[in-house]
């Protein structure tokens, strides 16, 4: 079956579309380039004022990733710091990575629950 040419060409300006608007998908086991920007952002909980709930761009980022790092990796920097300085009440994350120019695209990770706090009794 022959596609036409003027449907084929709009399928492939639209998947252009969506690809370059979409960030890709950070896996754990995917690496992170340095140079790289990692950032992460919390889901907001603000039970006083609910339509103030929602995502938030974390103040704590990595401007220019020193070294490889893996996706876990970075999910694990983002809940450490998180959990000690975001400040805010927070239950959701997710990793957002902006490689270096040229390639410049963004890679986002999966959303994740805030971890529970374990609390020492020495």
């Amino acid at each position: 079956m022959k596609m036409p040419l003027r449907l084929l060409s709009g399928l492939l300006i639209l998947w252009g579309l969506v690809s370059c608007s979409q960030p890709l998908w950070l896996n754990d086991d995917d690496v992170i380039p340095v140079g790289s920007r990692v950032e992460f952002y919390i889901w907001h909980d603000h039970p006083a004022k609910p339509k103030k709930a929602g995502w938030r761009e974390s103040n704590i980022h990595i401007a220019s990733l020193q070294r490889p790092m893996t996706g876990e990796e970075a999910r694990h920097w983002a809940e450490g710091v998180g959990v000690r300085d975001a400040g805010m009440a927070w239950t959701h994350y997710y990793v957002l990575v902006t490689p270096p120019k040229p390639e410049g695209r963004q890679i986002r990770s999966a959303m994740y629950p805030r971890p529970a706090v374990v609390v020492s009794s020495k």
